[in-house]
C-alpha cells in the first residue's frame, strides 16, 4: 500500500490487498437463508488487480477509461470519516480469492443496496483518498439485480472475504465509532465466543460474538445478525450458513 498511515489503518490496507483473489461469473447464488449474496466471478479481473497493485503496472492503466461487472459493498473507513465504496468478484469457485476495485461516486444517494449486481465505468485514476492509491474516478453505478435481503448499518455478508476482514478490523479499532450499530456478519465458529475467516481461518481475521444461542459446532459456517458493543457482536442470533 503506498500511504504512510498510523498502525491500524496499515493493518487495513495491508490485508486489503494481501487476500484479492478473484471473482465467479454468474454463479448461483447461495440460497436466500444464508444472507449470503450472489458473486461473481472473473479470473482475468484477478490478474489485473494482481498486476496493477502487486506488479507495479498501475502507471500504465492511470487515466484509461474502465468497465466493470461485480457486487457492491460499502465498508465505513473510521481513520479516514468515510465512506468506501467498492465493486467485488472472485477468482474462481473456491471463493478464497478475490479483487476489488474502490469507486469514488459523486452521488452515493443513486447507488443501489449494497449487495446488489452492478456494472461500473470511468476512469481509473491515481488518487491521494484512495486507499490503495487508486480507484475508478467518476463512476457511473447501473444495477443489474438489486439486493433485496435484510439491511444492517454493517452489512458484511455483502462484501468479499477481503473486505469483511477490512471492515472487522476497521470496528475492532474503532469500536467507539461503530457502537450500538446493527451488524451481520459470515465466518466460521472457532469456539463459542469467536467466528473466523472462512477460508483461512483465525490466522487471517477473527471476530468476537456474544449470545444466548446455542453455538453450532466448530467449524460451522454461520451468519451472524446482532450489536456491536466494544468491538463484539453482541446478542448476536446465529445463522447456520452451511459448510
Amino acid at each position: 500500500m503506498k500511504k504512510k498511515l498510523m498502525l491500524v489503518l496499515v493493518l487495513l490496507c495491508s490485508v486489503l490487498l494481501l487476500s484479492a483473489c478473484g471473482e465467479k461469473k454468474d454463479a448461483a447464488p447461495l440460497a436466500a437463508s444464508t444472507g449470503k449474496v450472489p458473486t461473481v466471478i472473473n479470473a482475468a479481473e484477478y490478474t489485473l488487480y494482481q498486476n496493477i497493485f502487486y506488479n507495479n503496472y498501475a502507471s500504465q492503466y492511470d487515466g484509461k477509461s474502465v468497465s466493470k461487472r461485480g457486487v457492491l459493498a460499502t465498508i465505513q473507513d473510521e481513520y479516514n470519516g468515510m465512506t468506501r465504496y467498492y465493486v467485488w468478484g472472485y477468482l474462481d469457485n473456491t471463493l478464497c480469492c478475490d479483487w476489488q476495485w474502490e469507486l469514488q461516486v459523486d452521488d452515493p444517494s443513486v447507488l443501489p443496496a449494497n449487495g446488489s449486481l452492478i456494472d461500473v465505468s470511468g476512469t481509473f485514476a491515481y488518487h491521494e483518498n484512495a486507499l490503495d492509491g487508486y480507484w475508478i474516478n467518476g463512476a457511473k453505478v447501473s444495477t443489474l439485480t438489486a439486493y433485496t435481503g435484510a439491511k444492517a448499518d454493517v452489512d458484511m455478508t455483502t462484501m468479499s472475504d477481503t473486505l469483511e476482514r477490512v471492515q472487522i478490523l476497521n470496528f475492532q479499532g474503532y469500536p467507539e465509532q461503530f457502537e450500538g450499530k446493527t451488524v451481520f456478519a459470515f465466518g466460521r465458529i472457532s469456539d463459542m465466543t469467536n467466528i473466523e475467516d472462512p477460508y483461512y481461518g483465525s490466522a487471517s481475521w477473527i471476530a468476537g460474538f456474544s449470545t444466548s444461542e446455542t453455538v453450532p459446532a466448530i467449524g460451522t459456517n454461520v451468519v451472524l445478525r446482532g450489536t456491536l458493543a466494544g468491538g463484539v457482536i453482541s446478542e448476536a442470533k446465529i445463522e447456520n450458513a452451511g459448510t
